[in-house]
């Protein structure tokens, strides 16, 4: 009774998305979908490490990318024809996917540095066999239905290598020194490390090489192993820098960016609140000379504090966060009584007996020099000054520039 309740329980609903590319489709203005009729299962907690569906999209559109450099790769190196018609991903068990695979086929092994779970990479004997022999400067003569001998097995090894760092580009940088080894050939053995209901994701493509007719081509990977890759490149994606060099500059102009400074942190007692009056002051954690932590969106840079136009303005110093930049300790500015303006009047020269008023006359106070009329390139020079200076960000009596 207990063995047949094992048997009658349900298997993993198996979830895939294809792309049908140009080739696969013909002529795509008049290419209509068939309608596919779904039946939604309900699988309880099986398939618990599943990946969602966005993950789906994300390692269908990285394996895509890799297929398509390694195709351009094929056809300037080993100078082959090369097509494409469709790729997908698929997630189901490993028992099933082995059921899917027919024919004759070429199994390899994906060794990836920290990642226990094997990474499998199968080929139509076809493909390999198309490889092997342009890879030697060779033509295909006739399709083999056997197994590969060991000097053959050597040369798809050497040649898929080579290829092997387009996979770790497409992964933006996350993976590195990857290494390939072909297990077995013609027939698929089962990986012991692995059970039969273990959650596998494997990228499927249709590939045509050399005008023989299309074959297919498997990366699988262990549920487990593809979310840890997907997990660092979509970390790797977010820290990495935006490029807005593609943007028209009518577009850059309307977007922003939020700008904080913040001029430092402390901790205050209760007891501290509570006997709070106006005119405390309250020591921060950053000493006078350290620079303020200035964040614009998710970029932290090294700022100094100073006056724009009567309004307070951060300079940076620095574009990126640094603890070993040291300001100047600037002068504290005291509270002098401004200088009274003095008023310069004429002499008074006496009178003579032989002069009257009317004979003295005032000398002509001398003309100010003619300033030189201002050319295109001063004007601009005079704009780009007055944009933003030293004297406006701090004051060179105030706050000297920094000594960096």
């Amino acid at each position: 009774m207990a063995l047949e309740r094992q048997n009658s329980k349900p298997e993993i609903a198996a979830q895939r998305r294809v792309l049908k590319l140009t080739p696969a489709i013909g002529d795509w203005t008049t290419y209509k979908p068939p309608r596919v009729i779904s039946k939604r299962i309900k699988t309880g907690l099986y398939g618990f490490d599943r990946l969602s569906k966005e993950d789906v999209n994300t390692a269908l559109f990285i394996h895509y990318r890799f297929l398509q450099n390694l195709l351009k790769q094929f056809k300037i190196d080993l100078s082959m024809a090369v097509e494409l018609f469709t790729v997908q991903l698929e997630q189901t068990t490993y028992l099933n996917f082995l059921r899917n695979l027919s024919g004759p086929m070429v199994q390899c092994k994906i060794a990836l540095p920290g990642v226990h779970d094997p990474i499998f990479f199968f080929l139509d004997l076809s493909l390999a066999n198309s490889i092997i022999n342009y890879a030697l400067g060779s033509f295909d003569l006739e399709a083999i239905s056997r197994g590969l001998t060991e000097a053959e097995k050597a040369t798809l090894e050497t040649t898929l290598n080579e290829y092997l760092p387009a996979l770790c580009d497409a992964y933006a940088g996350t993976v590195a020194n990857l290494s390939l080894s072909v297990k077995s050939s013609p027939d698929v053995t089962m990986e012991p490390t692995m059970t039969a209901n273990t959650t596998l994701a494997a990228f499927g493509a249709e590939v045509s090489l050399a005008d023989n007719p299309p074959a297919k081509l498997y990366i699988a990977y262990s549920g487990n192993a593809l979310r840890t890759l997907l997990s660092a490149y979509k970390l790797q994606e977010k820290n990495r820098p935006l490029d807005f060099s593609r943007l028209p500059t009518m577009l850059l102009q309307k977007i922003t960016a939020p700008v904080t400074a913040i001029l430092g942190e402390t901790d205050l007692t209760t007891q501290e609140l509570n006997e709070f009056e106006v005119g405390d002051v309250v020591a921060l954690d950053l000493s006078i000379s350290s620079p303020l932590l200035t964040e614009v969106g998710n970029i932290k840079l090294s700022g100094q504090p100073g006056t724009k136009s009567k309004k307070v303005a951060i300079r940076i110093v620095g574009l990126r966060e640094a603890s070993d930049i040291e300001l100047p300790p600037p002068h504290l500015a005291t509270d002098k009584p401004e200088p009274k303006p003095v008023i310069k009047t004429d002499p008074i020269l006496p009178l003579s007996s032989n002069t009257s008023p009317k004979d003295i006359k005032p000398e002509p106070s001398p003309l100010p020099p003619l300033e030189p009329e201002n050319t295109l390139e001063e004007e601009e020079d005079w704009l780009a000054d007055e944009d933003f200076t030293d004297e406006d960000v701090l004051g060179e009596e105030e706050f000297p520039p920094p000594a960096l």
